[in-house]
């Protein structure tokens, strides 16, 4: 029998030479993938704020995360083969529910209607596009409510941006975006899109994001709240403005049922205004204008500290931050508009 001494050498041996896994070592980082639906999701170096919050999250509970950015479809059909833990953005269906752990939502898109200079966005709801040619990206679990609407013709295309391209260059009539995708078309690229386009300005659908890890992944449901508890978090410290690249955000954080105006002196520029007044705060889910008549006292919230009036919060913001929008954001679905 080999001596004890001798036999803890040689194991030690084998971790290092990587028969073993060594003691105490890290867990291998987090293999996700995304496609390229900006300002959420993106390659490194581009916008993509749903990857940024997701592995800024997991970066709280020292938990490393790699995201390959691919086509939808390819994505998917890879996660179900196991060739990836999970997504940093997918919307809720009874088909992935069967195989994913779903966080609680993040974030919330809505989605609205938008279409050619000229052209009428004046619908409630997809079924009233019959004749209409309206393009979606392939891959993206959109519904029967949209993908089944009678005499709708559906034009697929890989990415948002291309069905953007399709609109613009009279392949498809209508597309559908992000509201704060087009937003940020508007902050960034506002002569190019007041030139060529007509968004909606009522969602024709609402969708809840959601990190996933597959249901076999070994502590997937330890994972998934603590993601959720340093969401909420990024929400209250004021890293959740600044990620969205929004002066301010709207969220209930005490439950109360109205919501807290919260942001970070690197997201509120100074003089920027009350965005109870100037509608600067950008609701992370359709609820947070709270029950119409409800008399509103709403708490200001800065990097963390909490006001009660907008005197102190703007004294607070006026002494530091910036006096404009840091940066030239730019993303590909812009770019886009460049072309025509």
């Amino acid at each position: 029998m080999m001596p004890k001494r001798l036999l803890v050498l040689a194991l030690s041996l084998l971790a290092l030479l990587g028969g073993l896994p060594a003691q105490g070592a890290p867990p291998a980082p987090l293999k996700l993938f995304a496609d390229v639906w900006p300002p959420f999701t993106d390659v490194d170096g581009k916008p993509r704020e749903a990857i940024d919050l997701v592995k800024g999250a997991l970066a709280r509970a020292a938990v490393e995360s790699r995201v390959a950015i691919v086509t939808w479809a390819e994505g998917e059909a890879a996660l179900r083969q196991g060739k990836f833990d999970g997504a940093p953005a997918m919307w809720k269906t009874p088909e992935r529910e069967q195989y994913l752990l779903y966080s609680k939502p993040y974030l919330e898109n809505r989605l609205l209607l938008v279409t050619r200079k000229g052209e009428s966005v004046a619908y409630s709801s997809v079924a009233q596009l019959a004749g209409k040619r309206l393009c979606l990206v392939k891959g993206y679990g959109y519904g029967d409510d949209i993908k089944k609407a009678s005499r709708v013709e559906l034009v697929e295309r890989d990415t948002d941006a291309d069905c953007l391209r399709a609109v613009l260059g009279k392949q498809a009539d209508y597309l559908l975006l992000d509201e704060l995708m087009v937003r940020h078309l508007y902050d960034f690229y506002a002569d190019k899109a007041n030139s060529l386009l007509v968004p909606g300005l009522t969602p024709i659908a609402r969708y809840p994001l959601h990190f996933v890890l597959r249901k076999d992944y070994p502590g997937a449901a330890k994972l998934i709240e603590s993601f959720d508890r340093n969401i909420r978090n990024m929400m209250a410290d004021g890293t959740y403005a600044v990620v969205l690249h929004v002066p301010w955000i709207a969220t209930d954080l005490d439950g109360d049922g109205v919501p807290e105006f919260v942001t970070s002196k690197k997201a509120a520029p100074k003089n920027g205004g009350d965005p109870t007044k100037n509608l600067a705060g950008y609701p992370v889910f359709t609820s947070e204008a709270g029950p119409p008549g409800m008399s509103r006292t709403p708490a200001y919230m800065i990097d963390g500290k909490s006001y009660n009036t907008w005197g102190d919060a703007a004294t607070t913001l006026n002494r530091g931050g910036p006096t404009k929008p840091q940066g030239l954001y730019k993303y590909s679905t812009g770019f886009v508009l460049g072309e025509f």
